[in-house]
């Protein structure tokens, strides 16, 4: 686990608390709810989409809740991106290759999570959370930093026809049939206003590197489908 793995948003530490989990971790959601010691989270049920939800109250990824499990949960929610305001109320993201995105916010006290594969990107989740930011906050982008774990690199994002796949995204990111999801994205971030000075991406893809992170393409598939997976994770602690 890496804890505070970002160093941009380390000046805010009295306020933010942030980890990765990766492969040694083996951690389930469970897990993550325990390392950031709350009683509260939520694990939205991901689906490849661009729906960006404003969280309050814990959710659970699954409508299973046995006896024991966390408090406060609500409800299955289908999602892939969520914001909240409320201290000790974790956010958290599952990847296997995908991308995952913390969007913070210093004033107001505002966090936010994204999961974005190349069907996200595509469905408009990295636009759709900032539109919910601004909604519920009045926060534009420019006033956020933003940290992306990791993901597969240019190199290993390998399509069979990524022009046909990708309808709508530029042929600049193209190359053979490898496609630059990491810029598709930052464009995207870009585009939307984010200061590039205020965004930091992990180095590592999960591919390349997956001993240390789960990856889908990297040889863990059936793991993967079983449950395995990275977790990104935030929480505010409030003032």
């Amino acid at each position: 686990m890496e804890r505070n793995p970002f160093p941009l948003l380390r000046p805010f530490a009295p306020v933010l608390d942030t980890a990765l989990f990766g492969k040694e971790d083996n951690a389930t959601d469970e897990d993550v709810r325990r390392t950031m010691t709350t009683t509260s989270a939520v694990a939205l049920k991901q689906v490849h989409g661009g729906r960006a939800v404003l969280a309050r109250q814990a959710m659970n990824r699954t409508s299973k809740v046995s006896s024991g499990s966390w408090q406060g949960i609500a409800r299955t929610v289908e999602a892939d991106a969520a914001a909240t305001d409320q201290p000790g109320l974790a956010l958290t993201v599952r990847t296997a290759d995908c991308q995952s995105f913390l969007v913070f916010c210093p004033d107001p006290l505002v966090i936010g999570v994204i999961h974005a594969g190349w069907k996200g990107l595509l469905a408009g989740i990295i636009p759709s959370l900032f539109d919910l930011l601004w909604e519920e906050w009045n926060i534009r982008p420019e006033g956020t930093y933003v940290c992306a774990g990791p993901s597969l690199c240019k190199e290993c994002a390998e399509f069979s026809n990524p022009k046909a796949e990708l309808r709508g995204i530029s042929p600049r990111f193209f190359e053979g049939r490898r496609a630059d999801l990491r810029a598709i994205a930052e464009d995207q971030l870009w585009n939307i206003g984010v200061q590039e000075h205020r965004f930091k991406r992990h180095g590592d893809c999960t591919k390349c590197s997956s001993r240390t992170w789960w990856s889908y393409r990297g040889g863990d598939r059936e793991a993967v489908e079983k449950g395995s997976t990275n977790f990104l994770a935030c929480v505010l602690r409030g003032e």
